[in-house]
C-alpha cells in the first residue's frame, strides 16, 4: 500500500512510502482517532515479523517526538500548564516529570 505525504523538502515535491497494509491501516486509524483496532490480515510469519518491526520503530520514533513536544510546550513559559500537558500526553504527573527531566527540563519547578 502506498501512502503519499505532501511534506516540504529540498525539491519541493512530495514523499511516498510503501507500507504493509496492516501498518497503513493502523497508522490511518491512529491518525483519525479510530477506536477500532483491527487484527492483522497478514498470515505469513515473515510478513508479520516485518510489520511488527516497522511498528516498533514507528512507536519508538513517535515516543521520542512526543517527549520533545512535551518539553517544548513546557519551555514556552515558566508557568506553562503542566496539568494540560500531562492530559494531552496521557501521562500521570510522575511520568511527566520523568519525561521533562530526561529532556532537560526541571522535574519540579519548586526546586
Amino acid at each position: 500500500m502506498r501512502i503519499t505525504f505532501d511534506l516540504p523538502d529540498v525539491s519541493g515535491g512530495s514523499q511516498t512510502v510503501e507500507l504493509p497494509e496492516d501498518v497503513a491501516v493502523a497508522l490511518y486509524d491512529g491518525l483519525t482517532n479510530s477506536r477500532a483496532v483491527i487484527d492483522p490480515k497478514a498470515e505469513d510469519f515473515d510478513e508479520l515479523i516485518a510489520s511488527t518491526s516497522l511498528l516498533s520503530r514507528l512507536i519508538a520514533h513517535l515516543t521520542l517526538s512526543r517527549e520533545r513536544h512535551i518539553a517544548a510546550a513546557d519551555a514556552t513559559s515558566p508557568n506553562a500548564n503542566r496539568r494540560a500537558i500531562g492530559i494531552a500526553a496521557a501521562m500521570q504527573p510522575s511520568q511527566l516529570g520523568v519525561v521533562l527531566e530526561r529532556n532537560g527540563r526541571p522535574r519540579n519547578r519548586r526546586t
